[in-house]
């Protein structure tokens, strides 16, 4: 089903590496720092495999991701919003609830990490959604897309 995927279960790694950068730098400086999760393509697909007990706390950070691209004063945050669109699955991969971004008209160069993002607007909240994210995630897949003729 997911073939051609890459998973990349090092991404709770990664996460705890940004929040641990989170924890010392500001928000501002967060904001400068180089993206951690930039896209590149026409498009991607991000797949999201979280834990199916703990749907609720992925939704609230998912949530919490939608909100910090809103109120970003950055003007390209709420670009790279407009070109995503979130979806469930009422299919489970692994016995793990799907949860799918698709992000069309990449801004390349630019955050998409969700620790990432929430630490730009919410510097003081992202520790315990980034746990509650830890907690619920089961696996993670990237798929670039790019335009064909």
């Amino acid at each position: 089903m997911f073939r051609g995927l890459q998973v990349f279960v090092s991404g709770i790694a990664l996460a705890g590496f940004t929040l641990a950068g989170a924890a010392v730098a500001s928000a501002q400086e967060a904001a400068k720092a180089a993206p951690v999760m930039a896209l590149e393509g026409d498009a991607a697909v991000i797949t999201i495999l979280i834990k199916p007990d703990k749907n609720a706390d992925f939704e609230s950070v998912l949530a919490k991701y939608k909100e910090a691209f809103e109120k970003n004063e950055n003007a390209v945050r709420k670009t790279q919003l407009a070109g995503m669109k979130f979806f469930k699955s009422p299919t489970a991969v692994q016995g793990n609830t799907v949860y799918v971004i698709f992000v069309d008209n990449i801004q390349k160069g630019e955050e998409y990490d969700i620790t990432r993002v929430i630490t730009e607007v919410f510097p003081v909240e992202v520790q315990a959604l980034y746990q509650k994210y830890k907690d619920s995630f089961a696996g993670r897949a990237i798929t670039v897309l790019n335009k064909t003729q």
